[in-house]
């Protein structure tokens, strides 16, 4: 409450919606008239803009192109999830990861019962390197996070399970895809199904190596490695491409639901090793696989079967908002592992816009704020924030936490109200080095390198088909700080020329005075 009054005393735009009537060209300001002439420029003309820049001095408005209007956002949209979750978890909340037992443990350790692997939530049970530090960089193998549980719960003495090995999922209500997902997107990386026990992104990364002769057939390993997948391998090694185009030499798919991977291409013995990534079907029984196998190599043996244990929808009584008084069950923690400050968790889904971990953040925030980790619970919390700060109801339709569903739509205007409160919020600081930076890391290393831009620029990038977005922080010609979202929906552009015309628009932000 103390943001959304320091942040209507600051700006009183904030709290009412503004009209937008239609302008005659005198009436547009000189930065208004110069992002218009990009915009009807021929391969932008058919797209739809909108577009909001507001002084974060004053509050004014330096230019208003469709910003009422609203526009699936693609990416831009998990600032709203990452804004809440910083204002209202704080940038020290932990995720905790667990192996317990509700068993009696003998002497001998011997766990008369089911083990469990609770998951709660942590997105970054992976080879992922932390703090992050510019690249992504990972270690191998990805499974380090389980081993160490393992380990744990050798050196407390554990020997035997005589029940089950049990992948404990029910942190999160099991909705593995958001609402207007696609289908050709559920079996890359970027789709991942979503999990309370998420390990390595929830993908499986295959890395393809020339065999060791010419005519033989690919090397690949699969990390980390499952027998779920079964391997139709026809790429070939062969001593001269083809006449074929370098973007057709190596293809890899699999049928949504099904266990078969085809691959197909041609590498040459001296090709360097090729890496892809394709969704895993089901996270948490393959997270249980891999400890079961961990558990083993530090000489512990389970005597039962591994299963996952789920909670559906339909087990739910109220998918917004669960029952505060429930108690889990009494069990005894034999290992544990707490992660990072959730700040260094959302530095990652904010610089390489990872949509796992912006979906597993949207259910984190429902269970810990209603007590129900489902998306449903997660979008109320949201909405709670969103009048909280004024900011309309009908300016913020969400669908899901990472901006892949079709079906969300945000107006310019409730981003840049979003950007503005967070501005002025005592987590400003952390916030804004969430962001990636103009040509220097994250989705924007490559982007914004002009003067004006590069390092100075922070902002969320977005896209789709047929959509490029981007939304943050530019300091003006004139020294003050701006706020700004820009998002264009409908355009027939490849990705490269669709963000040129949106980084043009920067660069007249940032130029202005």
């Amino acid at each position: 409450m103390l943001i959304c009054l320091l942040a209507l005393s600051l700006f009183p735009a904030l709290a009412q919606k503004a009209s937008e009537p239609e302008r005659t060209p005198a009436q547009r300001t000189p930065l208004e008239r110069r992002i218009l002439a990009i915009i009807n420029e021929d391969p932008a003309r058919q797209a739809l803009w909108g577009v909001n820049v507001v002084s974060l001095r004053t509050g004014d408005r330096l230019a208003s192109i469709n910003a009422e209007k609203r526009f699936t956002p693609a990416s831009t949209s998990k600032l709203f999830p990452a804004a809440v979750a910083l204002s209202r978890l704080g940038p020290d909340f932990l995720y905790h990861t667990t192996v317990e037992t509700s068993a009696p443990v003998t002497d001998g350790g011997s766990v008369a019962g089911d083990l469990l692997l609770v998951g709660r939530g942590d997105p970054n049970l992976s080879g992922r390197v932390l703090p992050y530090n510019g690249p992504t960089k990972r270690i191998r193998p990805p499974t380090l996070a389980l081993e160490g549980l393992a380990a744990q719960a050798a050196q407390r003495g554990i020997r035997v399970v005589e029940g089950d090995l049990v992948a404990d999922d029910t942190y999160f209500v099991s909705q593995p895809y958001g609402d207007g997902w696609t289908v050709d997107d559920l079996q890359w990386g970027y789709g991942a199904p979503v999990a309370a026990l998420s390990l390595n992104d929830n993908v499986i990364v295959f890395r393809i190596r020339p065999g060791e002769r010419v005519g033989g057939t690919a090397s690949i390993d699969l990390e980390p490695s499952t027998a779920r997948f079964q391997l139709e391998n026809r790429i070939a090694t062969v001593a001269s491409y083809r006449r074929t185009s370098p973007g057709r030499r190596l293809t890899i798919d699999r049928a949504i639901g099904s266990s078969v991977v085809q691959l197909w291409g041609e590498l040459r013995p001296n090709s360097p090793e090729w890496t892809g990534a394709l969704a895993m079907d089901n996270p948490p029984a393959i997270a249980a696989e891999v400890f079961r196998e961990a558990l083993s190599r530090n000489g512990i043996e389970v005597r039962g079967a591994t299963r996952v244990r789920e909670l559906h929808p339909g087990e739910v009584a109220d998918l917004a908002q669960g029952d505060p008084a429930a108690q889990a069950p009494p069990a005894t923690v034999l290992a544990s592992r707490d992660s990072l400050p959730l700040a260094d968790s959302l530095k990652v889904m904010l610089k390489v816009s990872q949509n796992l971990h912006a979906e597993m953040l949207l259910r984190t925030l429902g269970h810990e704020l209603r007590q129900m980790g489902s998306v449903e619970a997660g979008l109320a919390v949201i909405g709670d924030f969103i009048k909280e700060n004024r900011i309309p109801d009908d300016d913020v339709l969400l669908r899901d936490g990472s901006g892949l569903s079709r079906q969300s739509l945000l107006t310019p205007s409730a981003l840049t109200t979003l950007l503005r409160v967070m501005y002025e919020s005592p987590h400003r600081s952390v916030w804004i080095d969430l962001l990636p930076v103009a040509g220097t890391d994250g989705s924007l290393l490559h982007r914004l390198h002009g003067r004006t831009t590069r390092g100075r620029v922070r902002a969320k990038t977005g896209g789709l088909a047929g959509i490029a977005a981007l939304a943050g922080y530019a300091p003006n010609a004139g020294g003050d700080m701006l706020a700004f979202a820009i998002l264009i929906n409908h355009h027939n552009l490849t990705a490269g020329p669709a963000t040129g015309l949106v980084d043009r628009v920067v660069q007249e932000i940032a130029a202005s005075r």
